[in-house]
């Protein structure tokens, strides 16, 4: 597994949108719309982001803001922040 990932740039930006519009939201407490952001992302991972280091951290970090958005916006916020960071760096 490498730990980068070459995305195209249509592929980066739809994902850092899709976050930005997360950390936005949880921050608002709206967990609706982190949820909705989180289905968006985790749709182009299964499209558009081989399998990898990078793949598989951002399933994580999906799965660990859909655990925490309601009850630990902190948590979630930061883990948002480390996807687009590892997001920024491919």
């Amino acid at each position: 597994m490498s730990n980068t990932t070459d995305l195209p740039a249509s592929v980066r930006d739809a994902l850092v949108t899709a976050l930005d519009e997360a950390r936005d939201a949880v921050r608002c407490r709206d967990v609706e719309t982190v949820r909705s952001q989180m289905k968006t992302v985790s749709r182009v991972l299964r499209a558009k982001v081989p399998p990898g280091l990078m793949h598989d951290r951002l399933v994580h970090g999906v799965e660990a803001v859909e655990r925490t958005a309601a009850d630990e916006p902190l948590v979630a916020a930061e883990y948002l922040r480390a996807m687009r960071a590892l997001v920024d760096d491919s």
